[in-house]
């Protein structure tokens, strides 16, 4: 590593011997990264020994540091270790050759624990599992991308400007060190590393940055990895729906970090802006099941189980070490494979095969970023993170130019082309290989005639043109209570929600209470996210359900399911807790009625909040409400209440879905078909509820008019062609550069009334795109400013100031702010008040004015007060 240069550039004491450690580093560090030895300082106590595995604990058993037998809550430091340098990409020498140099802990049986608590020092959070992730996180970090030399700044003020032609792993290592001492300190440290590196493992050929590899380690590949390709298969089985969701960002793959030096993200092809920044890999969502899909080894190697280790990772995840230097990296798994059981955490690996069985999609370790259940997939070679998808953009691959990749090169196997996501995009009709993953949208009869309420309207089209361009719904300002809106106009695409339907075979169309409306035969599912969906708490349900002419389908359990949302839908006991549900029940031997099914989240109270089934076959409005911390809950019929009840005990989880149609995954079907399904996050009033059941139109929910400048977007959207790749919002015609596809956006209006037209353009993979556009009109609040001056003992004049565009105005003036019992008059700016006696002596008497514009602005609320000693209070308006 090299010496960096001082500043200021006064030449300190000793610069000569400062001068020989930096030529001596910079020796070093050439060497280590070329794998050739240096004669050793004295001899540690032992060295590592070659092993099958990653054989941390068998190289900590060799030496007489405390070490060997540490746990920090319930894992060794040797798993501890082992799992940051599989996640980070990093050699666990270096995370051991800096234990010894900051901590002394290889050599040392007995340290201060102190030091066992912050073995790399002060600077980082407190704990040996939290200080070896903080070291890995910075150590990974510090590889750049530098703009211009970084200055190391000490906690003695001292500063020193580091030289960037070196290797940047020896940047990283001196800006690691440095965090939290003095300079003097770090002079020490920067000396001590390559001595305890080069003496402990000079016979191995290690760069500091490369991922652990089998030992002995494999040999050389005999073509670069710009040739090396073609050797990953399918990390699930074949036929399994999926939908690509992010990519490999080729300006630079460093989330797990947190921060990549720039807001730019490139995928393979080239296209910018697309989810998401600093991405290392590529995530893959499986509608049909985003927890329980099998995930398969890509190809041979040594496959190692973590789980729970680490803030960042702390979910399960599978690494394979593949013999030709890379990696493979599985991450977000809900379980693992029979074979791993036994060597999860430890540092044992178990050799698999190409397509082996090695766990299910889950979301374990999402943290708060993740939208759903999916395969985090990644790719390293010697420790640098590639994209499989090589690089098709124009120019060289931006990513070679970071310390943190290597060139990226097609890696799929040749068996795969002509699949979507498989095939190379300089493959001849590349973007036309199927199959497509999506929502297809539904095209209507070519007729004017409606189809009839429930009517089918014929068979399902045949799957659109696979380069039809993207679907999308937007609303703009939609209520802050409406979770949840899908008008099945076509498609099961929802208009205000958050996260992806999820659709499994090929919903039909029919007529519907206001549109469409959307049936699932027996192959056919429906569900929606329920984070972000549903609010366990407080809510209410609203759906149109049309009651077969023909009787409901049998089923074994003569249950048919409105809506379901479960913690536990596959309870293997049948007391299913955190559910809650409505469907039809039809008890053998008795009448059928409806059920508001719920179990509170230990399962100990089933409640069933029933109503006789009268409904006839047709159209009918059912929903439910309820509220958790009431323990109240209600269920409604064509807009009455048909039951309530107090003191429930309700469940606060609710699982990962909101099911339409069954009860969960797999379940029997309902024979029902469904319009214009609604979700609140608080309970409706009884009016509010008769209010939806008498609608002749969906609820409007985009807003027309606003009153402020910042206006919220609510926008979904679906493609055939694998996923929206990225996003543009346009005002006027003018759209801004691409950007990452979100639920949500922020706009800001410039602060001019008018009317505007906003639109949403969208990409997907196969670079179609849609133009949504949307109308508003901006209508400030009217400014109101009053005055009021005493003429005479019994009168008084009012003086009011209004500006608005939105002529005409009308004024409000009344004794409480409620404005109760006062009507709306025309505006007059010059009023003359009569004055009444108040019984009471209170020496103020407020009274209130607000005006209103032609679009039903109101402004804020002036308050005055009589300006007499004897309080009066206005009567008629002269």
């Amino acid at each position: 590593m090299n010496r960096p240069t001082s500043t200021p550039h006064t030449p300190p004491a000793g610069w000569r011997r400062a001068a020989w450690r930096v030529l001596r580093w910079r020796v070093i560090a050439v060497l280590l990264l070329l794998g050739v030895s240096l004669p050793p300082v004295p001899t540690p106590p032992a060295q590592a020994s070659e092993s099958t595995s990653l054989a941390v604990q068998a190289f900590l058993d060799q030496q007489p540091g405390v070490l060997k037998s540490y746990t920090d809550n319930g894992s060794s430091a040797a798993t501890i270790i082992e799992s940051n340098s599989l996640y980070y990409g990093l050699s666990p020498h270096l995370l051991l050759a800096l234990l010894e140099t900051t901590g002394g802990l290889l050599t040392n049986p007995t340290p201060d624990p102190m030091v066992l608590r912050y073995p790399f020092g002060l600077a980082g959070p407190e704990g040996f599992a939290k200080q070896i992730e903080w070291a890995s996180r910075e150590l990974r970090a510090g590889l750049g991308p530098y703009e211009r030399a970084p200055a190391l700044v000490f906690s003695d003020g001292q500063t020193l400007t580091l030289d960037l032609h070196q290797p940047p792993e020896g940047i990283a290592i001196q800006r690691f060190l440095a965090q939290g001492r003095t300079q003097a300190e770090w002079e020490q440290l920067h000396d001590r590393i390559g001595q305890i590196f080069t003496a402990y493992f000079h016979s191995t050929v290690a760069q500091l940055f490369s991922a652990p590899t089998l030992t002995p380690p494999p040999a050389a590949p005999e073509r670069s990895p710009q040739t090396d390709t073609g050797f990953l298969h399918l990390p699930w089985p074949s036929g399994t729906n999926v939908i690509h969701t992010a990519w490999f960002d080729h300006a630079y793959p460093m989330v797990d970090v947190g921060y990549d030096g720039n807001t730019i993200m490139v995928t393979y092809r080239g296209i910018e802006q697309v989810p998401y920044n600093g991405h290392d890999g590529h995530d893959y969502y499986f509608p049909d099941q985003p927890i329980g899909t099998p995930i398969l080894a890509a190809a041979a190697g040594i496959a190692y189980a973590r789980s729970g280790i680490g803030s960042v990772f702390g979910g399960n995840g599978v690494v394979i070490l593949h013999p030709n230097g890379y990696e493979t990296v599985y991450w977000h798994l809900d379980q693992f494979a029979p074979i791993l059981a036994g060597v999860v955490n430890s540092n044992q690996g178990v050799r698999v095969n190409t397509g082996d069985f090695i766990g299910t999609s889950g979301a374990t370790g999402c943290g708060g970023g993740c939208d759903a259940a999916h395969l985090h997939f990644e790719v390293r070679y010697q420790g640098r993170q590639v994209d499989p998808y090589g690089w098709y953009g124009v120019g060289p691959d931006p990513c070679e130019r970071y310390a943190g990749c290597a060139p990226s090169v097609w890696l799929w196997h040749a068996s795969l082309r002509g699949t979507l996501d498989f095939t190379p995009p300089d493959a001849p009709n590349a973007a036309r290989y199927g199959p497509r993953t999506g929502l297809a949208p539904h095209t209507p009869p070519t007729d004017t005639t409606q189809a009839a309420a429930g009517d089918s309207a014929g068979p399902t089209p045949a799957r659109p043109d696979p380069n039809a361009p993207p679907i999308a719904t937007l609303t703009l300002n939609p209520p802050h209570d409406l979770l949840l809106q899908v008008h099945f106009d076509g498609t099961p695409l929802q208009q205000i929600g958050t996260g992806f339907a999820h659709v499994v075979g090929t919903p039909t169309w029919h007529g519907g209470r206001y549109a469409l409306a959307i049936g699932l035969p027996p192959e056919a599912e429906l569900a929606y996210p329920a984070e972000g969906n549903l609010a366990p708490q407080a809510g209410t349900i609203s759906v149109w359900v049309y009651v077969p002419d023909n009787g409901y389908p049998q089923t074994f359990t003569n249950r048919h399911y409105v809506v379901s949302a479960s913690a536990t839908p596959h309870d293997t006991m049948r007391i299913y807790p955190g559910t809650l549900a409505l469907r039809r029940v039809t008890d053998p031997g008795g009448s059928p009625f409806w059920d508001f099914w719920t179990v509170s989240d230990d399962g100990r109270e089933r409640h069933e909040l029933r109503a006789n089934d009268t409904l006839s076959p047709g159209w009918h409005h059912l929903a439910l409400t309820w509220d958790a911390a009431a323990g109240h809950k209600a269920l409604y019929l064509n807009g009455s209440e048909a039951a309530s009840t107090s003191a429930v005990r309700l469940p606060t989880r609710l699982g990962e879905a909101l099911h339409v149609g069954r009860f969960t995954h797999g379940s029997d079907p309902s024979g029902m078909i469904f319009d214009e399904l609604l979700v609140y996050r608080r309970v409706l009033s009884a009016a509010e509820m008769r209010e939806l059941a008498q609608r002749n139109a969906p609820l409007p929910a985009s807003a027309t008019r606003i009153a402020t400048t910042t206006l919220r977007l609510d926008l979904n959207a679906s493609t055939l062609n694998g996923a929206i790749m990225a996003v543009q919002l346009g005002r006027d015609g003018v759209f801004s550069e691409p950007q990452p596809y979100n639920d949500t956006f922020a706009w800001e209006l410039p602060p001019v009334e008018g009317t505007y037209e906003l639109g949403v353009r969208l990409l997907d993979q196969a670079n179609t795109t849609t133009l949504i556009t949307r109308t508003i009109s901006l209508d400030f609040a009217p400014v109101l400013s009053a005055t009021l001056q005493a003429s005479t003992l019994l009168t008084a004049t009012l003086a009011l100031t209004a500006t608005d565009l939105h002529q005409p105005l009308e004024m409000q003036i009344s004794p409480t702010a409620a404005f109760s019992d006062t009507a709306w008059q025309a505006y007059t700016p010059t009023l003359a008040l009569d004055w009444q006696w108040r019984a009471d002596s209170a020496e103020r008497a407020p009274f209130y004015v607000r005006v209103r514009d032609a679009g039903g602005q109101v402004s804020q609320v002036v308050q005055l007060d009589a300006p007499l000693t004897r309080v009066y209070l206005p009567l008629v308006v002269r």
